[in-house]
Formats: C-alpha cells, structure tokens, sequence
C-alpha cells in the first residue's frame, strides 16, 4: 500500500495488491488478488507527477485488473459505484467509468475514455482513446471501438454497428415500453431520414418537451467529436 491511499470503512483487500496513491477507494470495495491500482499514467513522454485514482462504494475489482491514475496533477482517473471490473480488465488514465457499470474480462479503455452509467462492455473489447460509451448499452466483442457508441443501444458485428436497443437493460431500469418505442423513433430519425445531424438533433430539440432518456441521446450525438456508430434499432 503507498502513501496516499485512503480505504473507507469496509473494503476487502486480497493478496498481493498493490495500491499507489494518491488513491481514494471507497466503503466496501472487494479488490482481489493481484489487481494493481494507481500506478502512473502509461504514457511516453509523461513529464511530471500524475494525479490519483478514485473508486466509488460498492466496486469489485477483480484478479489482476489494472486502472492507472491520471496523468494531470489535480485530477483522477474514476471508477463509480456498485462496477464490477472483472479478470485482466484495464483502465487507463483519466478515463470516468459511471456507476454500475461492468467490464468484462480483458477488456481495455484507454486513456480518456468516459463510460455512462449501466454499460456492460464484454470481454475482449478494446476501446480507443478519447471514446465515449453512452449510458445503458451493451457491446458485444471482440472488437477495437473507434467511434462514440451512443446510449442505450447493443453494439455488435463485423463491421461493428448498432444491432438494436439493449431492450434488456432499458426494461431493468424501469424504462416503459412506450419510452423504449420513443427511442427507437428517435434513432431512426437519427440514423435514417436525409439531412446533416446536427439539422436532425435540431429537428428533435424542437419537440419539446424531451424525456430523460431522449434527451440523453439528443445530447450526446449533439456533443461527440468522433462521430458516432450507427445501424438499426
């Protein structure tokens, strides 16, 4: 354990972790066996001291998984509440991972990568730096993901591509079946009509009032700077 690292009441800490600060894990994290938290950003030509890592209450971290701190002074890379970060799986710096959300064995976010909340991104997958994963949807790999993957969708093929709502996440969260239809609309605006989307986001913004769950698309097609997948819902 390094200086700097700050265990809340309750956690778990297996054999052979090795923690480096600074470092805020919160109440009753379980980090197994052989996980390695807060090690300096891997990057070439870092030129100074890095930040730190913060991990929400509630969070598995499991065998060997890795998440590095940032690479900034002042700033964290985070991991949310209630993640389950499976065997092998690797965080880079300054990425945010939401709450509740799990990645599965050997996956890999690169550095700066931002994870919503409720996302499963399953084993295999590697997501490039700067990416975005938009709340509740599901990938399925493997993979690399190049591209910002928008909220709520499954991601699955070879090309990779939107394959449909992830339906099942969408119902655990209690997410009616007459919001689900409103999103599939949307997407189908968004991935089907003619037109720039920025005039489609526009078109959308314009029936006000937008639920949750719509404006949360809205908002980050609106905001991404990779471009986003598209293909059927």
């Amino acid at each position: 354990m390094g200086a700097d690292v700050i265990l809340r009441d309750g956690c778990e800490i297996g054999a052979n972790v090795i923690i480096e600060g600074p470092a805020v894990i919160g109440e009753g994290c379980r980090i197994l066996s052989n996980a390695v938290i807060g090690l300096e950003a891997q990057v070439v030509d870092l030129q100074s001291d890095s930040g730190g890592v913060e991990i929400g209450t509630g969070t598995i971290i499991r065998e060997t998984a890795t998440i590095h701190r940032s690479m900034y002074q002042g700033q964290n890379t985070i991991i949310g509440k209630n993640c389950y970060i499976m065997v092998g799986s690797h965080v880079g710096h300054d990425s945010h991972v939401g709450d509740e959300v799990i990645l599965v064995n050997h996956c890999s976010l690169g550095g700066h990568v931002e994870v919503g909340d409720n996302c499963f991104i399953s084993n295999f997958i590697g997501v490039h730096q700067r990416m975005r994963i938009g709340e509740g949807a599901i990938l399925v790999g493997p993979i690399a993901v190049r591209k910002d993957v928008p909220p709520f969708v499954k991601m699955a093929g070879y090309p990779f591509r939107v394959a449909g709502l992830n339906v099942v996440g969408l119902r655990r969260r209690g997410v009616s079946a007459e919001v689900r239809a409103e999103i599939k609309r949307v997407y189908g605006i968004l991935f089907n009509e003619p037109g720039t989307m920025a005039q489609k986001i526009d078109k959308l913004e314009a029936q006000a009032p937008l639920g949750a769950e719509i404006q949360s698309v809205v908002e980050f097609v609106r905001d991404s700077k990779n471009g986003i997948y598209q293909g059927r819902v």
